[in-house]
């Protein structure tokens, strides 16, 4: 972990577990090294700060093209390894970085639904996780992260900040039984599925 990184994950784990008491579950199932996937539901522009600052390793994410355009914002997202990647095409240039990444054998956060669900409810996975665990043959991580959409009250500790890890899965046990194995849409949706039920499974416990 780059000395950059682990200070800024270091005071921001502070800042955060001061402001809200916090709680970290299943810490000890994320991997040390090797290619992964952290897959975690997505209810806030806190998540990714959050996943990462949880997580005892250094983590890449992807990120939407617009937050690079800011002079300030857009470098310092980069510095701690965000990469653009433009929603609602098939952008080739992002994930080719992204899948760079997993075969260096580092971890990428990657949110399954695509997108915020500003009501913290669940939603529906897109195929992209089963696509990048699937080209890579990255195990994935799912990650249920509870009351982030709720800043206000979680820094008041009017409501308890969670995030819990899972146990990391290959994409065959994810996307299971009676599917064939080459790639396709219908295998990388089943996948996305799988992880989804997994995230759910940790909302219930």
């Amino acid at each position: 972990m780059s000395l950059h990184y682990s200070a800024s994950r270091f005071l921001l784990g502070g800042f955060v577990g001061a402001l809200s008491g916090w709680e970290v579950r299943g810490r000890e199932h994320v991997p040390p090294d090797g290619g992964l996937i952290v897959a975690p539901n997505h209810c806030s522009y806190w998540d990714p700060l959050l996943v990462g600052t949880a997580a005892m390793r250094e983590l890449h994410f992807l990120a939407k093209e617009e937050l690079f355009r800011p002079p300030v914002f857009g470098p310092m997202i980069r510095s701690f390894n965000a990469i653009p990647i433009r929603r609602g095409m098939a952008d080739v240039g992002g994930l080719s970085r992204a899948i760079e990444v997993l075969r260096r054998k580092r971890a990428l956060l990657v949110f399954p639904e695509g997108t915020r669900a500003r009501d913290g409810e669940l939603r529906a996975a897109r195929p992209g996780v089963g696509m990048l665990a699937v080209a890579t043959d990255a195990r994935i991580l799912p990650v249920y992260v509870d009351q982030s959409h709720r800043p206000r009250e979680w820094m008041l500790r009017r409501v308890r900040l969670r995030v819990t890890f899972g146990t990391p899965r290959t994409w065959q046990e994810l996307a299971g039984p009676g599917l064939p194995g080459e790639p396709s849409r219908a295998l990388y949706q089943a996948i996305g599925d799988g992880v989804m039920r997994e995230i759910a499974a940790l909302k219930a416990s």
